[in-house]
């Protein structure tokens, strides 16, 4: 469903729609919950935070409930907080109709078993509000909240006066390059110029970069992003020496040299080496664009503490 279907489909339940988090929630016959997409397509999400007297929700109690209904599917249990799994409809409508019963199935459970709402951080019972923290989604009281949050904000201020090493970085980028220069060339003595190659480098050679440099810069991205191609051309390069060293009984290592001479010299290869090169580089730049947009969104989103709605 997409953020219009959630919606309708949250005015419908009585329940609120968040567009940033893509998430419906509120308050429902006293519990506070949140349905969300799940992995799965098709497949969402309900999630609560009670306990029973003292006693958290227990696993057996769970797997009543999910034999019982005929639009759960399954379910995990964290401390207090509980996670049921609708079935995954074929069509919108079905999809619609298993959250909708399946929510009412848990919302009698809880009841009949006298579940009381309660913080999924520390138990107690009171107001319990849902917020983001970084990219998770908590059920908590205010002041579990504010404990996370200031917890957080230290974090975010000795992460931002942290002086990453571009040494150490530039040795991780160039490790996480030469691990994604294997795949590649792995994949092309198979035959194929995929695009996985370019996700494989640019991820590696990004997190090396990041894991070792503890911080991740623009120097960093910029020394990511130079070994990132050169690698990938040292890739095809070794590629076509493969191929070069069976059919002349050479070594590897003088076919390389000696076919990286002759194109320098100027010399004609053939049209699938340079077509072959072009979409390992084409590849390389998107893999190295969305693993680069992808890792400054999660830093952004690491330290976000905010109230939903």
């Amino acid at each position: 469903m997409n953020k219009l279907d959630l919606q309708a489909f949250a005015d419908e339940l009585g329940l609120q729609f968040d567009e940033v988090a893509s998430v419906i929630w509120g308050q429902k016959e006293g519990y506070t919950l949140y349905i969300e997409q799940a992995d799965q397509k098709n497949q969402y999400r309900i999630c609560c935070s009670v306990k029973n007297g003292e006693a958290l929700p227990s696993l057996e109690e769970c797997k009543e409930l999910i034999k019982a209904s005929k639009d759960l599917k399954t379910y995990q249990v964290n401390l207090y907080k509980a996670t049921f799994y609708t079935k995954a409809g074929m069509t919108k409508g079905k999809t619609r109709a298993h959250i909708q019963q399946g929510l009412q199935d848990i919302l009698s459970f809880l009841k009949e078993r006298n579940f009381t709402n309660v913080c999924e951080q520390t138990g107690k019972v009171g107001q319990v509000d849902l917020y983001q923290v970084g990219g998770n989604l908590l059920l908590l009281s205010p002041e579990a909240f504010q404990e996370i949050s200031s917890n957080l904000s230290i974090e975010n201020q000795s992460y931002n006066h942290q002086k990453g090493s571009i040494l150490t970085g530039t040795v991780g980028a160039f490790l996480g390059s030469l691990i994604g220069g294997i795949v590649t060339l792995a994949i092309a003595q198979l035959g194929y110029v995929a695009v996985v190659s370019g996700i494989v480098m640019g991820v590696c050679t990004i997190k090396g970069y990041e894991l070792l440099g503890k911080k991740l810069s623009k120097v960093g991205i910029a020394i990511s992003v130079v070994f990132m191609f050169v690698m990938m051309l040292v890739a095809h390069q070794f590629d076509y020496a493969i191929q070069l060293a069976k059919a002349e009984s050479l070594d590897v290592f003088t076919a390389f040299t000696y076919l990286t001479n002759y194109i320098l010299k100027g010399n004609e290869v053939h049209i699938s080496y340079w077509t072959n090169l072009g979409l390992l580089l084409l590849f390389t730049g998107a893999g190295a664009v969305g693993t680069i947009v992808s890792v400054l969104s999660a830093q952004s989103q690491k330290y976000l503490t905010r109230k939903v709605g």
